[in-house]
């Protein structure tokens, strides 16, 4: 069997350390120049993942390597 992402906790992982830098929904939204709010909100409850450039943005933002945000 091989390795996967759980979507779940890796949405529950954003939001820790979302909340953890005192970031919103909305601060991601205009740092990732997202028009609606809507696909974080996916992310956060686990109903999708970010791409991987957004996965690469994010770990600028939150200042951490990208593996840091994904649970397997």
């Amino acid at each position: 069997m091989y390795p996967t992402i759980n979507m779940k906790a890796t949405g529950m992982r954003i939001q820790q350390i979302m909340r953890q830098r005192n970031l919103t929904v909305k601060d991601v939204q205009n740092y990732l120049n997202l028009s609606s709010v809507q696909s974080i909100y996916h992310w956060l409850k686990g109903k999708s993942l970010p791409t991987v450039d957004n996965l690469y943005a994010l770990s600028e933002l939150f200042q951490i390597p990208m593996d840091a945000m994904i649970a397997g």
